[in-house]
């Protein structure tokens, strides 16, 4: 067995001519090596007996969902850590909101949840909870109980293409009707119209689909190549759907309109120099696995200053290492706040989009913006967002986390806020405005790289609460309270 496969599987056909006809046989599903599906006891386990064609019907009936649908049924579930936390961001919004705003939510979460966690596939039979859902060139598989695995797509589906094919052969020719019509249903996986395809991935109902592409043909519109098959998830996305995906629920079809066409205008350019700087970030993640996203982010952050400008007391130059990796960097006004920047790489760029009407326009804003996705675009483009990544849309917060980390570990170095506070003798606000002036970078992110660093637990109660209440009122990159996520591959 594999210890490195997020999921494997061993499985027979039952011996009994009777009962393989019915779909029976014994089966053990692993992740990452060990156990997780199975009978007896953690000491000796054996295989689990029954009627696996229910798996195998659950698969095949809610393929697409599983290899393409990206976004949660809500936009506030971006608040969720990874997928196996949603339940618990939804009854922390319904405690506060009420009966009626759960009533109104519950059922399309549920309906999420019936199609991505495979253990809804037993009927009679209480197996742990195992959520799948993509993200990406990634996915989550989050085990109840187990830390949250983030490993490749492309290993994840050939691994449930694996499972299930192996079941479908088992029990091809059964005379049984519902198990003849589970493995018909797997041969046919995916079949479907292209408007449910566009639906799944991008999250868009029909009418904001039909409003964006302004009738044009679809997979001309979208960048897809007609010729491509939708059964087994191995089509590509293509920078316009990634960015569509992200941004639908949060702008309305003209600004994602928007957003498109200044994508599909940026020029393809040669990102040699940036494919170099990802090289040397992923040779460094070969090591042990990666448990937190803001540590991944920091270790990211020290190679690049090493590489690129290794003096780390002086304020880094954004500008001439965005030259340097050839990153553009194009204005585009929305006529909304509520996104600030997409980064867009692959088939076009590398380039950053940076909206004229973001909220926040300050010089050190727009640094740490421009820095972020600077890390998106050196850790993210062969994992979790492929070709592009929008600030302020709808990704997954492990990929925000780290990003919002590297940028500001890149801009202001927790090793320097803990030398300059050895000689410090001033009040904590003046040593924040220090910093905030020396290295260009606003006060919440002088605060949050404080509370990371050594410096807090050295602080008086006093100077820790004006800390904590700054990063309260203004919470730039979030809290040192990062998801553990377990590595599968070089996914993170």
């Amino acid at each position: 067995m594999n210890p490195k496969a997020p999921l494997s599987f061993e499985f027979s056909p039952s011996g009994d001519a009777v009962a393989r006809r019915d779909g029976w046989g014994g089966g053990i599903l692993y992740v990452q090596g060990n156990p997780y599906w199975y009978s007896n006891s953690d000491v000796e386990p054996k295989p689990v007996e029954w009627t696996w064609i229910e798996f195998l019907d659950h698969v095949a009936s809610n393929w697409w969902a599983l290899v393409y649908e990206q976004p949660y049924p809500h936009r506030w579930l971006k608040e969720a850590a990874h997928p196996g936390d949603i339940w618990s961001v939804a009854e922390r919004r319904w405690a506060k909101l009420g009966e009626d705003v759960a009533e109104a939510e519950e059922a399309a979460l549920l309906s999420y949840e019936r199609q991505h966690n495979l253990a809804f596939a037993w009927k009679g039979l209480s197996l742990p909870s195992l959520t799948f859902v993509r993200n990406g060139g990634v996915c989550w598989i989050c085990a109840e109980g187990l830390v949250p695995i983030r490993a490749p797509f492309e290993e994840c589906r050939t691994a449930l293409l694996s499972i299930c094919d192996a079941l479908a052969q088992s029990f091809e020719g059964s005379e049984n009707p519902r198990v003849a019509n589970a493995v018909n249903r797997w041969r046919n996986r995916g079949a479907g119209s292209i408007d449910g395809f566009l639906q799944l991935i991008t999250g868009m109902p029909h009418k904001m689909l039909a409003a964006v592409q302004g009738g044009a043909e679809p997979f001309g519109f979208w960048g897809l190549a007609a010729n491509e098959s939708l059964t087994d998830g191995i089509i590509e996305e293509g920078p316009l759907l990634a960015a569509a995906r992200m941004t639908a629920g949060i702008l309305d079809s003209a600004r994602i309109r928007r957003v498109l066409d200044a994508i599909r205008a940026v020029p393809k350019g040669t990102p040699d120099a940036l494919n170099r700087i990802t090289a040397a970030v992923r040779q460094h993640r070969r090591g042990p696995p990666t448990q937190f996203a803001f540590a991944g982010g920091y270790v990211a952050a020290e190679i690049v200053r090493q590489t690129l400008q290794s003096d780390r007391a002086v304020q880094f130059d954004l500008d001439a290492v965005f030259r340097q990796l050839g990153i553009s960097v194009q204005p585009l006004c929305l006529d909304t706040d509520k996104i600030d920047a997409v980064a867009v790489w692959g088939i076009r760029g590398p380039c950053v989009i940076l909206n004229e009407d973001r909220q926040h326009k300050s010089p050190e804003r727009t640094r740490m913006t421009l820095a972020h996705e600077l890390g998106h675009l050196i850790l993210d483009r062969d994992g979790g967002l492929p070709f592009c990544e929008v600030l302020g849309g709808a990704v997954d917060s492990f990929v925000e986390q780290r990003a919002n980390a590297f940028a500001a570990e890149l801009l202001l170095p927790r090793g320097i806020v803990e030398q300059r506070r050895v000689t410090w003798k001033g009040s904590i606000g003046d040593f924040v405005s220090s910093l905030k002036q020396d290295f260009s970078v606003s006060k919440s992110v002088v605060c949050a790289q404080i509370f990371n660093s050594r410096v807090f637990a050295s602080l008086n109660d006093q100077e820790q609460k004006f800390i904590e209440t700054r990063l309260r009122l203004e919470d730039e990159i979030g809290s040192r309270h990062a998801i553990r996520v377990q590595s599968g591959g070089d996914a993170v």
